[in-house]
């Protein structure tokens, strides 16, 4: 468990953090969709919203009281999910970095 808490892009260290790193030291533009998982993300991990592909997903959320009022948050199942959601941007976007490398406009 300690060690998948470690592992994830909140606490840039996700399995693709070096490709990340990489685009973000580039200065490379991200899709619009990827922004917006990205995005996601952020509000999650920093403001406790829960991101839109899991509202209606009751098998990946439960309810938690640990800021003093009832909210719901993600299992460690959505979490794993989400990381999951994270990298396949970050795959998605570093291919199309690398062709951009390739072949500059």
């Amino acid at each position: 468990m300690l060690n998948q808490i470690e592992n994830r892009y909140w606490n840039s260290n996700g399995p693709e953090q070096a490709r990340y790193n990489e685009m973000e030291a580039a200065g490379f533009k991200y899709t619009k969709a990827t922004q917006t998982v990205f995005h996601s993300y952020y509000r999650y991990y920093n403001d406790g919203d829960l991101p839109g592909w899991a509202r209606s997903r009751w098998d990946v959320t439960r309810y938690t009281f640990r800021y003093g009022y009832r909210q719901r948050v993600l299992t460690e199942a959505g979490e794993a999910e989400f990381e999951q959601r994270i990298t396949e941007r970050i795959q998605i976007e570093y291919r199309r970095f690398l062709k951009a490398q390739r072949n500059p406009a």
